[in-house]
């Protein structure tokens, strides 16, 4: 085979390797997108759950901040019963109402941090759903990814022997510039010529549409040609077998 023969096999089986591992890897993104979501519905839940475990704390600071200006109040309504003068029972009032007034503002801020509590609890059971949603979700992508690689999993170790083998019979420096196109190009590296007025003597690269100068179009021509390339895409050209013929003298 001459030289764009081998390299026309080469795109050919190189395309459908591109195909299908495209295939594989958009199994392979939907899941990891799907475990990602899972991470961050898992550290939502964390947060909130943390969020909670302090708002419980601040609580029982405050409960036993209560219980101790309960003691108080024990001592100061004793010390109001044994008080013997009315000053003496003046003072120690006074000192109970402020304790008293202290213990209120505690009652108040334990019911503040208890609806805290009962916000972040229903949050909590609202991300656990969601939670469980996702890693339903996970489970699901997971499978259609096994299927997949059980899918195309023989086909393409077959295709990459195809290419391997393809590759074989292309001298190493069009191998590189076919590589280095695929990549470019996301595995269009080469592209047909088109005839656009044949009198006029006007071609283009079928990728890009640009102008072909009718000196590789003669290039292209020749059993033995080197690559041709597109002047402004730099794709490697070939012609298709119609138009070879149309353009063969007779």
């Amino acid at each position: 085979m001459s030289l764009m023969e081998d390299m026309l096999k080469l795109n050919r089986v190189d395309a459908q390797l591109r195909g299908l591992r495209k295939r594989l890897d958009s199994a392979a993104r939907y899941a990891e997108a799907q475990h990602r979501q899972l991470e961050d519905v898992a550290q939502r839940l964390e947060e909130l759950r943390s969020r909670k475990r302090h708002v419980q704390a601040r609580i029982g600071n405050l409960e036993a901040e209560g219980a101790r200006l309960d003691e108080q109040l024990e001592k100061y309504r004793a010390d109001l019963n044994s008080s013997v003068t009315n000053k003496q029972y003046t003072a120690v009032l006074t000192e109970l109402n402020t304790v008293k007034a202290e213990r209120s503002k505690i009652d108040d801020a334990i019911l503040v941090e208890m609806e805290q509590i009962e916000e972040a609890d229903a949050e909590i059971k609202a991300v656990t759903e969601q939670m469980a949603e996702r890693s339903k979700m996970c489970d699901v992508a997971e499978a259609q990814l096994e299927e997949r690689r059980a899918e195309v999993g023989a086909r393409l170790a077959e295709l990459e022997r195809e290419r391997s083998e393809a590759a074989e019979a292309i001298p190493p420096h069009d191998l590189a510039v076919f590589n280095e196109m695929a990549r470019v190009y996301e595995g269009e590296a080469m592209a047909p010529l088109e005839e656009i007025d044949r009198r006029h003597r006007e071609y283009a690269c079928g990728a890009c549409n640009m102008h072909v100068p009718f000196e590789q179009v003669v290039s292209l021509m020749s059993p033995s040609a080197e690559l041709v390339r597109c002047p402004a895409c730099n794709r490697i050209l070939y012609i298709q077998e119609e138009l070879r013929g149309a353009l063969t003298p007779k």
